[in-house]
């Protein structure tokens, strides 16, 4: 008989004899439906498939499937009553990818498969501004996106299941190349650079791509970022890789780090974490020692402070151009642009001890002593107004090319500095008042993220900007 009968006459005894979620009755013996589906699974090389919540609830079937029924269908089916939602099906501790059949995870003598669903929220994504670096985007992100990243001229998602679409200047990230036949699924996050981006996948390699002289690809340490990669850092046109063995792996331009030169060989054991500015790269090792390389300018060279940097450190910060380092005992020590923080020789006394933590803006830092008090340093007022502000509390800061955006504790906004490019938000104000809960900025703009999931522009193109998706700007999530 043919598969289409058999399946057909299941579906007419199981509209007759009504539909029963147990596979036994009180006695113990099995029930009916249970019997039939298991002939029909037997004539037709078919699955008996249930899917679960992780909390138990029944989500599909019991039900008879092809064994050739695909993953990505499955899915399809329970997105329909979730609209808004993506969905991981899980066997066991097992995710199953699209491209899946079910035969693929049955055992060789099953006749029956149990699969776990997760659900989690997804978006659509709203482009606007200047086509080819990213202000139009395709209809595959107008739903099922996840997360959302941008580089200085591209943007990328990650979509469910895992898989990568990439949109914008090619010389940005906006295509993605050779690399797509790793991006289709198993994705898991992405680190952007100014010209390209890096995904982390849940097999533990890495996936670079864009601009290749600025980390778009990997070259000669390619087969290093195979496995075992833990974590990434862009310095903007370098990328470093931490893996699970504490060695560090680097590609990009030199000069802001893709070479780590003399610092390389104690790079390759005992890293616990990195961290980076715009130009240049900070290791943690495991007793405390720092060690930096890329742009000295940007905090690639420490040598003026190698000695206090050789032990006992616990955590370090960054801005744009500068570190700060915090040791055991509260004590701050720093390096990089001295313009920028990098050179905190006029509050040191200050920063000798009992310091808690750091908070910084783009050019300056702000330290919080146990006794309650702040200590600022680096650029000018507005950068230690905003390093202060974030350590009083505050939600977020941004700059565009020549102003400044913050948003305070209750959630308005302060800006500052030229009017064109974003420093004056008089025609939007009643909208900043309050609410706003994230920042976002490009070199002459800026867009608020408010708690009620709307989003509100101002600076260049401001009007034609939101003139065009002023009503579909409701219930997103900003780019990372």
């Amino acid at each position: 008989r043919s598969r289409r009968a058999s399946e057909d006459d299941w579906r007419g005894w199981k509209n007759q004899r009504g539909w029963d979620a147990r596979s036994k009755d009180k006695s113990g013996r099995q029930e009916p439906w249970r019997a039939k589906q298991e002939e029909v699974a037997e004539s037709t090389g078919s699955l008996t498939v249930a899917i679960r919540s992780i909390a138990g609830e029944l989500l599909l079937g019991p039900e008879a499937l092809t064994s050739s029924c695909l993953i990505a269908t499955l899915k399809e089916r329970l997105r329909r009553d979730r609209p808004g939602h993506g969905v991981r099906l899980l066997c066991h501790t097992q995710e199953l990818m699209d491209n899946d059949s079910l035969a693929k995870h049955a055992a060789a003598d099953a006749s029956s498969l149990d699969l776990s669903a997760v659900f989690k929220k997804t978006y659509g994504v709203v482009t606007w501004g200047e086509a080819r670096y990213g202000g139009a985007a395709g209809s595959e992100v107008q739903n099922g996106a996840l997360e959302l990243y941008s580089s200085s001229g591209a943007f990328a998602v990650i979509k469910e299941g895992g898989s990568v679409v990439a949109w914008g200047h090619g010389a940005y990230g906006g295509d993605v190349g050779p690399a797509a036949s790793q991006l289709g699924s198993g994705v898991v996050s992405i680190v952007r650079g100014q010209n390209a981006f890096v995904a982390l996948k849940e097999d533990g390699s890495a996936v670079p791509w864009g601009n290749a002289k600025l980390g778009g690809r990997a070259g000669g340490v390619a087969k290093r970022l195979l496995s075992g990669i833990k974590k990434v850092q862009s310095s903007g046109e370098a990328f470093a890789a931490l893996n699970e063995a504490g060695a560090v792996v680097t590609w990009g331009q030199d000069v802001s780090g893709g070479n780590a030169g003399r610092a390389a060989q104690q790079l390759e054991s005992s890293v616990t974490a990195l961290y980076s500015s715009r130009g240049a790269f900070a290791a943690l090792k495991s007793g405390g020692q720092v060690v930096t390389w890329g742009n000295g300018h940007c905090g690639g060279d420490s040598s003026s402070v190698a000695a206090k940097l050789a032990h006992g450190v616990v955590e370090i910060f960054s801005n744009s151009t500068a570190f700060a380092a915090l040791k055991e005992g509260g004590e701050v020590v720093t390096w990089g642009n001295p313009s920028c923080g990098g050179d905190s020789s006029s509050v040191s006394a200050q920063l000798s001890n009992g310091v808690l933590t750091v908070y910084n803006s783009a050019a300056a830092f702000a330290a919080l002593k146990s006794d309650g008090s702040l200590v600022t340093w680096g650029a000018s007022a507005e950068a230690r107004l905003a390093a202060d502000l974030l350590a009083r509390g505050g939600l977020a800061v941004k700059s565009s090319a020549q102003a400044m955006a913050m948003v305070t504790e209750g959630g308005a906004v302060m800006v500052q500095g030229d009017a064109r490019s974003g420093g004056d938000c008089s025609a939007v104000e009643q909208k900043l008042r309050n609410g706003v809960v994230s920042l976002a900025s490009t070199q002459g703009a800026f867009a608020a993220l408010k708690d009620n999931g709307s989003v509100v522009t101002w600076g260049r193109c401001e009007i034609s900007a939101q003139c065009c998706v002023k009503s579909s700007l409701s219930f997103v999530q900003l780019a990372h």
